[in-house]
C-alpha cells in the first residue's frame, strides 16, 4: 500500500473563484505575495443546502485559517500559501496553497494513461507510482507535490494527511492513490 492519497468533495460545495482583477496573485507560476486577502465568490452554489467547509478545492487547495493556524504547513518544501477572502454566507478566511513542487514519479511502464503526447499526461486509467524514484527523494521533498508529467492532482503523503484528519475537517476526504477512479479524477 502507498503512502499517498489524492483528496476529493466529500459535500455539496459551490464553485469558487478569484474575481478577475485578483487573478494574477492568486494564480501564478510563481509565489506571489499579496498585501491583502485575495477576494473569492461563489460563481455557481448547489440547488440544496450546504455549509462552508474547512477545506476547498476551488478556485485551488484552500484550509480555513481556523484549521490552518493549527496545522505545521508553512514550511513544506515547494509550497507557499497566500490568504483568501472567502465572501459566501459571510466572510471566511482561508489561506490557498500554492505549489511550485513537481517530481517524476509516475512508473510510465505500468501505469494505463488514456494519452501520453510530448511527455505530458492526460487523463488516466490506471496509476502506478514508480518506488525507486519515490525512494531516491527525501521525505521532505515529497510530502506534497504534483507529478511533472501529470500536474493536474497533488500527492498528498500520509503524514499530511494524518496531520490534516487529526481535525476531521469538513469538505473533502483523502483517497488512497490505489483506489485512484479515473471518473473523479481526471
Amino acid at each position: 500500500m502507498s503512502d499517498y492519497f489524492f483528496i476529493r468533495e466529500n459535500q455539496p460545495t459551490p464553485i469558487y473563484e478569484v474575481a478577475e482583477e485578483f487573478e494574477e496573485a492568486a494564480f501564478s507560476t510563481r509565489f506571489t505575495y499579496p498585501s491583502a486577502p485575495v477576494p473569492v465568490i461563489a460563481t455557481h452554489k448547489p440547488e440544496q443546502e450546504y455549509a462552508i467547509a474547512d477545506i476547498l478545492l476551488e478556485p485551488e487547495f484552500a484550509i480555513s485559517q481556523r484549521l490552518f493556524d493549527s496545522l505545521a504547513l508553512e514550511p513544506l518544501y515547494g509550497s507557499n500559501w497566500i490568504p483568501l477572502k472567502l465572501f459566501d454566507q459571510g466572510e471566511h478566511d482561508f489561506m490557498m496553497l500554492q505549489l511550485a513542487h513537481e517530481i517524476d514519479v509516475i512508473c510510465h511502464e505500468q501505469s494505463v494513461f488514456k494519452r501520453f503526447k510530448r511527455g505530458y499526461i492526460s487523463g488516466m486509467k490506471t496509476l502506478v507510482i514508480d518506488t525507486d524514484k519515490l525512494a531516491q527523494i527525501p521525505l521532505y521533498k515529497r510530502q506534497m507535490f504534483r507529478d511533472s508529467a501529470w500536474g493536474f492532482h497533488t500527492f498528498f503523503h500520509k503524514d499530511i494527511v494524518d496531520q490534516i484528519m487529526r481535525h476531521s475537517p469538513t469538505g473533502i476526504e483523502f483517497v488512497a492513490i490505489e483506489n485512484f477512479n479515473q471518473a473523479w479524477a481526471g
